[in-house]
């Protein structure tokens, strides 16, 4: 029987997914029977697109059925695809060519642009489908009229439109060359402000009594209804395919998936990253759906500003509410924009309320400090969430990447996590970003496309597009010297342009004289830099007066601040409109920037260059005058106060023998104390102490220096670097102690201490905290006692020291301040007493409060503390539950950007993993680079035992083999245990007196609870295997010495497991070896210990074996090797394999 479309009753292909003649949808695809509407017959003006794919008819002769049929089905696919997203409706397929329509049901008034938009992107994805199915010849050609047609809204078997129009369009399309969209002139006119053309001349059509004048359509240059388009040279995109191809299908696939991604496009300078942002930038504000746009760009100057890219786009997003055409007034208030904004966005008033003063931080409107980074991450994540409106694609691009300060990619790593709304993030950057910042590169939302430089075949058909018919000679010149970057292509025609030989012919560039071009008589230069060198040099006195001033300001400045610096010009617009005109310059007309309006240097190169040639003392007066500009508008929340500094410290090292010297260097100074408090404010310590670490350097007042130095060292042990917060923790200590400032000097030795504790000295830094402690007890004030206590428990906990007392006074000292969150922190303390030295309860019910409080508070590090102590904790008893906490615990230590809780987070999971045998997490978890050095013996004492046991080679890390790298007993068990395992692997001594010795310390220090347990499960078994009786008797003896504590489960199980394991070596009764091995097997399933369950089962399950007992045995050994399958756990496997070939012979 044949089959025959439910539509217009054509015979198909069987299975097809589509007519062949009408297109519509078969069989599961198709549509249910719809009821039938009335037909409503008009007279519009539509524009109407003809597609054909060219030689399939005789591509599908020579290629099998279901392949023919496959590939019209994806052909369909993409074409109801592409139409549907710039607004156009399909009316038929006809074989395998497409007709579609835009104008019907609904008319919008850049209907012929979307069309003509459309049909690019046709004719190059079907390219690209070409190649993806390895049909390279595949081709499509398109035809576009708009005209007026008939049109019947709501027909049924019929067509929608007719008339004219229709029937020229697919003639235009059939004169169309493949891979070419052409159109009619109504068409050209309606579109040429956004689209370019090339004349295709006059073609004669059946039914026209006249020839019909074509246009080929060139390019896309602007954004819908011409739009931010660029008067001037624009090289054609060339090379960029596949990468534009990516970036478009992930930003569909961000809409589609409703949650955010991140693309990162890396590349040498002029090489093309903007002209990538433009493209793709124009394609989504030619999309029929709404997009939500937002751009930034990442400030150079000195250490950077703080999420200022970020703020800078959500600024535009406020101000595009209150705008009335594509200019902002200059003076519009900041928090009059926020009001109107989250009255926009956001319907719940307790919202609002909430996410006011935190977007306020952002913006700099209101108070910066008063707000844990965590919550400020959320609040600003929730406002991007209110803009999407839940499914509305959110787009933020951010240029200059490479300066991004560290707060910034926090942000965008937390939102990639948390997000759950549509939202596409582009960075573009130079290389370097990704070294810097090896997390982005290895998470799973993030896509990374480096842009490489174009092939010569590549350049020479730039040059082609931008200069019609140069000869083969200067052509091949122009390739070798641009080395493959586009730039160097477009700035040598400007340079030629500037000269009068290229000059604009027939709307397109051509050489002057094509006969008598020499590259080397006319002194081309060969490089970039001396290519815009030598640009420069020609302009008029004027012009070049007022590029170098603008140099100063930055890429994009005002005409109001040129103004200033340049008030001898007298025509300055003229001025400006002249270097606009020979493209050194460009005018932001993008609606959803803040520098709309503004001048910007078309690329940084024109500026670096500029800025280059000015004199010392001009560079000076420049740099003190933009400083009178930027101070004379106000920076209460000191969101610029790095550029400030920076323009101050450049005209202090322009002429640095000035008597003026002095002041500003003390400027300078001030500035940069405020940046820093900014960036501590908003969660970047690396920024800030970049910032103090500056004004460290510059500061000549020895009592400002050292409140410097102890806010540089406080930052620093922040952000990870121990060695450098130690060193100026002393310095700052020994200056304050000599100028009798009793109360900073303490807090300067709670920097050390911590620092101290932090890289694994933990006697020293108990001793430095706890010997100022007893000196000015009673001379400092609670905040300064509380920061010494705070570190004198953190080394104490870690030493086996009875912190009980400290710790309650820490709560007293909490509950005087009476800050929730110094509370809360001293529950933590109490917390950390009762978990090893018992009640044991009442440390959890302690850790359990604290986490609450820090929730309510919102203060992240005190609640990672909580949770890592919880996860910790649970360990022993219940790894499941306790890897809950740690996840919990790794995202919160990584929004607080501590590197210190952020290893020891990921640490502290990794041994709940361990446990629970999540071993593939144990293995991607312990290789990231933000582990401490410190925690490295022991994660490499975790990857051994998941390696070897799977069978995998291992290989210790370089730290290995030193001794003495901490005072915690814990790590240093870890760290013999990885030696022994190292040690063995290499055919040594299979030698454990080294950990016993260690885990003799650990049990004085902790007894037998936080690591202990997981430490002598470990042990433990490693003895077992390696026949070490002694090191089992002397774990047992380690147990059985502590009287007055019930063990944790795990501790338990493992002991259950010893003991019978050595009382069936010994012949002991069978009653008293089963008892104990299946107590070992219900404790490891309460404790949901897989890989010790496994073990123990197949223990149990051998010496049944060996008792005669088969049946009982098998069930056992069926459940180990199960587990070991699920684990990976080969060499386990082996190992039993082999004992129950030896229990049979």
């Amino acid at each position: 029987m044949a089959h025959t479309c439910t539509a217009c009753q054509a015979e198909i292909v069987p299975g097809a997914r589509f007519c062949g003649t009408c297109g519509a949808a078969q069989g599961a695809a198709a549509p249910a029977v719809a009821v039938p509407v009335q037909a409503v017959a008009s007279r519009r003006v539509t524009s109407v697109l003809f597609g054909d794919l060219v030689g399939f008819t005789s591509l599908s002769e020579s290629r099998d059925q279901e392949d023919v049929r496959e590939l019209l089905s994806t052909y369909f696919d993409e074409c109801r695809q592409i139409i549907a997203r710039y607004g156009g409706t399909v009316e038929k397929f006809i074989g395998d060519a497409v007709m579609a329509v835009w104008g019907v049901p609904t008319t919008h008034e850049d209907d012929a642009e979307r069309s003509v938009r459309a049909g690019l992107e046709l004719v190059n994805r079907i390219d690209a489908l070409g190649a993806d199915v390895g049909i390279p010849d595949l081709a499509m050609r398109v035809g576009i009229v708009t005209g007026e047609v008939a049109v019947t809204v709501g027909a049924a078997q019929q067509g929608m439109v007719a008339g004219d129009a229709v029937n020229t369009a697919a003639r235009v399309q059939s004169a169309a060359e493949p891979g070419q969209v052409w159109v009619d002139e109504t068409t050209r006119l309606l579109t040429s402000s956004a689209i370019s053309y090339v004349d295709v001349g006059s073609h004669v059509m059946k039914g026209k009594a006249d020839p019909v004048p074509l246009w080929s359509v060139r390019a896309v240059v602007a954004a819908v209804g011409g739009a931010q388009r660029a008067d001037g040279l624009e090289a054609p995109i060339v090379g960029r395919d596949r990468e534009l191809r990516l970036v478009k299908e992930l930003f569909h696939a961000v809409e589609e998936s409703h949650r955010p991604s991140l693309l990162v496009v890396d590349g040498e300078p002029g090489v093309g990253k903007s002209r990538l942002g433009w493209e793709f930038e124009k394609y989504v504000d030619g999309l029929n759906d709404p997009v939500r746009w937002h751009s930034g760009r990442c400030l150079s100057y000195g250490e950077g500003v703080a999420f200022f890219a970020l703020a800078e786009a959500v600024r535009v997003r406020l101000q595009r509410l209150t705008a009335t055409d594509d200019e902002v007034e200059p003076d519009d208030d900041p928090a009059q924009l926020l009001a109107a904004g989250l009255e926009r966005y956001v319907p719940d008033l307790k919202e609002r309320e909430w996410l006011g003063p935190r977007l306020g931080a952002l913006l700099g409107v209101g108070a910066v400090g008063a707000f844990p980074r965590e919550d400020l991450f959320a609040a600003w994540t929730t406002f991007l969430h209110r803009v999407s409106e839940d499914e509305i694609p959110v787009a933020l691009v951010i240029d200059d990447a490479q300066h991004a300060d560290d707060g910034l990619l926090m942000f965008l790593e937390y939102l990639l996590r948390v997000g759950t709304f549509p939202c596409f993030v582009v960075l573009f950057t130079r290389p370097g970003l990704l070294e810097a910042n090896p997390s982005l590169a290895t998470n799973r939302r993030v896509t990374v496309l480096h842009l490489e430089t174009l092939s010569e075949r590549d350049m020479a058909a730039l040059l082609d597009g931008l200069v019609v018919g140069l000869p083969d000679g200067v052509r091949t010149s122009l390739v070798e010297r641009a080395e493959g970057i586009p730039l160097f292509a477009v700035e040598t025609v400007r340079s030629l342009i500037d000269r009068d030989l290229v000059v604009p012919r027939g709307g397109q560039y051509v050489l002057a004289e094509p006969d008598s071009l020499d590259l080397g008589a006319i002194g081309a230069p060969a490089s970039l830099q001396a290519l815009i060198s030598a640009r420069l040099d020609t302009l008029p006195p004027e012009q070049r007066r007022v590029l170098d001033q603008a140099s100063v300001v930055g890429s994009a400045f005002t005409h109001e601040a040129i103004a200033s610096l340049c008030p001898e010009v007298v025509d300055l617009e003229s001025v400006l409109e002249a270097l606009v005109r020979v493209q050194l310059l460009r005018r932001e007309t993008n609606r959803f920037s803040t520098e709309l309006g503004q001048f910007q240097f078309v690329q940084s190169a024109v500026r670096q260059i500029a800025y280059g040639t000015l004199s010392r003392r001009d560079r000076k007066a420049s740099h003190l005058a933009v400083v009178a500009l930027m101070e004379a508008e106000g920076d209460d929340s000191g969101e610029v106060a790095s550029i400030v500094a920076q323009h101050y410290l450049e005209a202090l090292d322009a002429v640095p023998d000035d008597p003026d010297r002095p002041a500003l260097a003390a400027a300078a100074v001030t500035h940069l104390q405020r940046a820093a408090a900014r960036a501590a404010a908003l969660g970047s310590p690396a920024e800030a102490a970049g910032h103090l670490g500056t004004a460290l350097e510059r500061c000549d007042d020895p009592a400002l220096r050292s409140r410097i130095e102890v806010e540089l060292a406080e930052q620093l042990a922040k952000a990870g670097d121990y060695q450098a917060a130690m060193a100026h923790a002393e310095r700052a200590r020994d200056a304050l102690d000599a100028a009798g400032e009793v109360s900073l000097a303490a807090r300067a030795v709670a920097s050390l201490a911590t620092a101290l504790t932090n890289s694994g000295e933990y006697e020293r830094g108990f001793d430095v905290a706890a010997e100022r402690h007893r000196e000015v007890e009673l001379q400092i004030g609670p905040l300064e006692e509380m920061l010494l206590l705070r570190a004198m428990i953190s080394s104490g906990i870690r030493t086996g020291r009875n912190i009980r007392n400290l710790s309650e006074d820490s709560a007293r000292l909490a509950e005087k301040l009476g800050t929730p969150t110094e509370i809360a922190n001293s529950y933590v303390s109490l917390a950390l007493h009762y978990m090893t030295k018992g009640p044991h309860g009442l440390g959890r019910m302690l850790l359990q409060s604290a986490s609450e409080i820090a929730r309510d508070s919102h203060d992240t590090l005190i609640l990672c503390r909580a949770l890592t102590n919880l996860n910790a904790d649970w360990t022993q008893d219940d790894a499941e539950r306790a890897a809950g906490y740690g996840r919990q615990a790794v995202e919160a230590a990584r929004v607080t950007g501590d590197a210190y809780w952020i290893s020891s987070t990921a640490l502290n999971l990794v041994l709940a993993q361990t446990i629970t045998g999540d071993w593939d997490g144990v293995l991607a978890r312990s290789d990231e680079d933000s582990m401490n050095a410190l925690d490295i013996g022991m994660t490499d004492m975790l990857r051994a035992r998941v390696l070897l046991a799977r069978g995998q080679e291992w290989r210790p890390t370089e730290r290995l083999d030193e001794e003495g790298i901490t005072d915690d007993p814990t790590l240093r068990a870890s760290h013999q245990l990885a030696l022994a395992f190292d040690r063995a692997q290499r055919g040594g001594a299979r030698d454990l007196g080294g950990v016993l010795t260690e885990m003799r310390a650990v049990f004085d220090a902790i007894g037998l609870f936080d690591d202990f347990s997981t430490l002598f499960h470990l042990v433990s078994e490693t003895a077992w295997r390696w026949g070490d009786r002694a090191a089992l008797e002397t774990l047992l003896e380690i147990v059985d010495s502590d009287r007055r504590n019930k063990p944790p489960l795990g501790v338990e199980a493992s002991v259950h497991r010893v003991r019978g394991l050595l009382a069936a070596e010994d012949g002991e009764p069978p009653d008293v070896v089963e008892g104990h091995l299946r107590a070992a097997i219900a404790g490891c399933e309460a404790w949901h210990a897989r890989p010790a369950l496994a073990r123990c089962c197949a223990d149990l399950g051998l010496w049944l074996s060996r008792q005669g007992r088969p049946e009982e045995a098998a069930v056992l050994l069926t459940r180990a090797r199960e587990l070991f399958d699920e684990l990976g756990a080969v060499t386990w496997a082996t190992e039993l394999d082999e004992q129950l070939a030896g229990a049979t012979t």
